[in-house]
């Protein structure tokens, strides 16, 4: 079963999108072998896209960590460090 899900997120300025994608980078090396993530700036807009092969729990649980991860990025953004 084929699964996919594109999440945008708008910033104040496209460097903003930069760091949050530097940011979740480290997270998205180690995902399950049939799972893609691709990530990239159109301006001051974040797009994440997250493809799958695989079942659908396993594609939840790669969404619900990189939502959570996206959170604290943009947590870590928004207080300046």
């Amino acid at each position: 079963m084929r699964s996919h899900i594109e999440i945008k997120r708008e910033y104040s300025d496209g460097a903003s999108a930069e760091h949050v994608i530097r940011a979740l980078l480290p997270d998205n090396r180690e995902v399950p072998a049939d799972t893609k993530i691709a990530m990239h700036a159109e301006g001051s807009t974040l797009i994440v896209e997250v493809s799958s092969n695989g079942d659908l729990p396993s594609f939840l649980r790669t969404v619900d960590d990189l939502l959570l991860c996206l959170q604290a990025a943009e947590g870590a953004l928004r207080s300046g460090r």
